[in-house]
């Protein structure tokens, strides 16, 4: 069976944008007009004289989850720029709903962080799990080093990562979790 395989820039699977230069504009793009459809909903909420709580709850539910929908796929290879474009949804959202503080006062007021703070966080849960022999994707994370020759007086962090010409393999998620050291 000859079959041909159709070569495309972009395409998306369970929700996620990959597109063939493995970037992530195509799916921050994708992500931001679909959370900045949604915004509508919050602006007629607030018009509507829904308490704050209940709308900060409505955004956590609505937007912020379309935000960061499985970010730990795509959080390593975020640009700065990206980071930012992504961040400011949050932030119009928040100045909708408390209009007379700041970003920082209305992430203190209900107890929110910054959504790169957040994909973090969501990635070093996922990625401290897999530290154990048990789990089914500890095979993915090399070897721990074993250095006996070296006496050393602090514990070391036991993976490094695998030297690669390349710069996009320490962008994948088990590299940026091991460089991180979750």
């Amino acid at each position: 069976m000859n079959r041909h395989i159709k070569r495309v820039v972009s395409f998306k699977l369970l929700d996620v944008v990959i597109s063939s230069d493995l970037t992530w504009d195509a799916h921050v793009s994708y992500i931001l007009s679909k959370s900045s459809k949604r915004i509508y909903c919050i602006l007629n909420l607030c018009k509507a004289g829904v308490p704050t709580r209940d709308i900060v709850y409505i955004y956590c539910s609505v937007i912020r989850s379309v935000v960061q929908y499985a970010c730990p796929v795509w959080h390593p290879g975020l640009t700065s720029k990206l980071s930012k474009d992504i961040e400011r949804i949050q932030k119009r959202c928040l100045r909708i709903i408390f209009p007379q503080l700041s970003y920082s006062e209305a992430l203190d007021k209900y107890g929110l962080n910054r959504l790169d703070t957040r994909r973090e966080e969501i990635s070093k849960q996922i990625f401290r799990p897999i530290k154990s022999p048990t789990h089914p994707l500890h095979y993915l994370i090399p070897p721990p080093n074993v250095s006996s020759s070296q006496m050393t007086l602090r514990p070391m962090y036991p993976y490094q990562i695998p030297k690669c010409k390349k710069t996009r393999y320490g962008k994948d998620f088990i590299p940026y979790g091991i460089a991180r050291k979750y």
